[in-house]
């Protein structure tokens, strides 16, 4: 396959910047946790960009210290949407729920060049959900905890609590115990998903938010626009956040994902081939990439994992899948499956 390169320092802190309070609110030495890492509490500031993987790894640090499997749920219960920075402002100032996690969905690639947002409608219902794309990120369960955290605080604090999911899918199996979890939300957490969402009622999406303020919408939308427009990841880098973000609704040809950027397909691949890749390499990555947490984090059957990633049959995945990790689907399972057993 392919090499795809891509930017180590891809993933604002945001939340994280809190860890060494909660690391010590819990009873431990928030010291310990960055032991090794170069880094101080007072390093860790919320516009800090990171790799992924060390962004992970500070949240393992931080489990193992202080004896919280939890550790992401109970980060981001503690979050408020200034985490989120200039994109968290903008949130906060739409006139609609819905306007505010498009926002989100939006402007999300300027704090992460690891992880997508989406926002899909299924029925009467809506996902709010994130899926990570960063090839050398190692399965996590923390970081996926962290954000289904922060994503109920954020529809709770924008709405003032009269907003509330109405179902959590989450892409790992069930804890022994599962009762913070359950705290998340009144309905049903459901696991061993293949996703990592919200779901809201659509008509959810229509409250009118009493934060909301057209003047500094306005203006912070030009400012975040103009961001975009000067941006350092490519087009190879839009593809594959746009990929990661429909590949589980399968709109992830190539003309659907022109259609997300805004540009004509031929363009697109223009665009690729001066970058020095294809569609199909970046769509391979981000396959594999996938394929790899499904298998990791849940006990989905291989069959139903190659059609979530639009194979045709069992057979054509396994051999795509061969040919990314020289094993088979079963045996990369087996290999890291025991990596992630619940706590």
């Amino acid at each position: 396959m392919q090499a795809i390169t891509q930017d180590p320092a891809q993933q604002r802190l945001g939340p994280l910047a809190a860890l060494p309070r909660l690391v010590a609110e819990l009873g431990a030495d928030p010291a310990a946790f960055l032991a090794g890492t170069g880094l101080a509490p007072s390093d860790l500031r919320p516009d800090l960009f990171v790799s992924l993987p060390l962004f992970d790894l500070l949240l393992e640090r931080a489990a193992e210290v202080t004896g919280r499997s939890d550790i992401g749920l109970q980060l981001g219960i503690r979050q408020s949407f200034r985490a989120l920075g200039p994109i968290g402002r903008l949130m906060s100032h739409a006139p609609t729920l819905g306007d505010a996690l498009t926002d989100f969905v939006t402007f999300q690639i300027a704090n992460s060049r690891a992880a997508a947002a989406y926002l899909h409608r299924m029925g009467d219902d809506v996902a709010f959900g994130v899926g990570i794309y960063d090839r050398e990120f190692r399965s996590s369960l923390h970081a996926y905890d962290l954000s289904i955290a922060v994503g109920c605080k954020l529809v709770r604090e924008l709405t003032n609590g009269q907003v509330e999911p109405t179902e959590i899918l989450l892409m790992r199996r069930e804890p022994a115990d599962p009762a913070f979890y359950r705290s998340l939300a009144h309905g049903p957490i459901r696991f061993n998903q293949a996703q990592c969402c919200l779901i809201l009622p659509a008509r959810s999406l229509d409250h009118r938010l009493t934060t909301g303020d057209p003047v500094a919408r306005a203006q912070l939308l030009k400012e975040l626009t103009a961001r975009l427009s000067h941006v350092p990841w490519g087009m190879a880098g839009q593809v594959r956040h746009a990929l990661r973000a429909a590949l589980m609704q399968g709109n992830d040809s190539l003309s659907a994902i022109a259609r997300t950027i805004g540009i004509h397909p031929r363009t697109l691949e223009r665009h690729l081939s001066q970058e020095g890749t294809r569609f199909e390499a970046i769509k391979d990555d981000v396959r594999f990439t996938t394929a790899k947490e499904l298998l990791a984090l849940t006990t989905l059957p291989i069959g139903e994992v190659g059609a979530l990633l639009s194979y045709g049959s069992h057979s054509s995945f396994v051999h795509a899948f061969r040919r990314w990790a020289e094993v088979t689907p079963t045996q990369w399972r087996r290999n890291s499956l025991a990596k992630h057993e619940p706590k």
